[in-house]
């Protein structure tokens, strides 16, 4: 009995090391009978993590159905956005959706896990809003506050704008669903760093502009975003439900922005 049961350990221990892969080392495992000696020869790989102390081997099999975890995929991926601004501003203080643009550069540290990327990074963004009809808008040198009115008599107007520059954290989860079409969600926040307001015209024959510089935009704001890639190039629309200007001095109104991303 003693010796049928030596066998079938021996066994069993050379069929658990012929599942093993990538085998490196060669163990020899002894079992003595009552009269005889039965020696069998095992494969085994040995743990080269480093040196056991306890003086034990530790062996490590490959299991054939465990699929163990790869390394994500680190990219530093630059993103430009060309958009439109849209708002729900009243008149007077309505802006033309045609001339009121967003420029974006974002410079993303992206991580990939298959076919989910987590980015986030630094940005910068210059949007403007520039106003209808033929009225511009000023500052009061004595409380600040923004008013609206015509321009000088005998000028031609060319444009009043506003002009507001934001460093942009964004933090967005992106999907490859297939061959590079996928979509992009997430939140960027945006410090507003610097806003004034620019009214360009002519008087005499002469082009004329006059600025007005810090006007009053809320220091950080927080703005929705999602992106539609089409391999080549992204479709995006952002929300921003925060308001842009300071109400204490401007109206109040939201802002929309769609355009592309290269």
């Amino acid at each position: 009995m003693k010796k049928i049961f030596t066998a079938f350990f021996a066994f069993a221990l050379g069929a658990l090391a012929c599942s093993a892969q990538n085998l490196d080392t060669l163990i020899v495992v002894k079992t003595t009978g009552v009269s005889d000696t039965t020696q069998t020869t095992v494969l085994a790989r040995v743990d080269t993590l480093g040196p056991v102390s306890d003086g034990r081997v530790h062996l490590d099999f490959d299991i054939p159905f465990y699929k163990k975890i790869k390394r994500y995929a680190h990219d530093l991926v630059g993103s430009f956005y060309v958009g439109s601004n849209i708002t729900d501003s009243k008149a007077p203080f309505d802006f033309s959706p045609q001339n009121s643009m967003e420029f974006a550069f974002y410079m993303l540290d992206s991580k990939t896990f298959g076919r989910n990327t987590f980015s986030w990074g630094p940005g910068f963004t210059w949007r403007n809003f520039a106003l209808t009809g033929s009225n511009l808008m000023w500052k009061d040198d004595t409380d600040g506050s923004i008013g609206i009115g015509g321009y000088l008599d005998g000028a031609t107007p060319k444009v009043s704008k506003l002009r507001v520059f934001s460093i942009n954290i964004p933090m967005l989860y992106s999907c490859d669903i297939s061959n590079g079409f996928g979509f992009t969600v997430g939140p960027v926040v945006s410090f507003n760093a610097g806003s004034s307001i620019v009214n360009k015209y002519i008087m005499n024959g002469e082009k004329m502009k006059d600025k007005y510089k810090n006007v009053h935009c809320n220091i950080v704001t927080v703005d929705a975003m999602v992106q539609l890639h089409l391999k080549h190039f992204s479709l995006y629309a952002k929300y921003s439900p925060m308001n842009l200007m300071d109400k204490n001095y401007w109206p109040e109104f939201q802002t929309w922005t769609v355009g592309i991303t290269l």
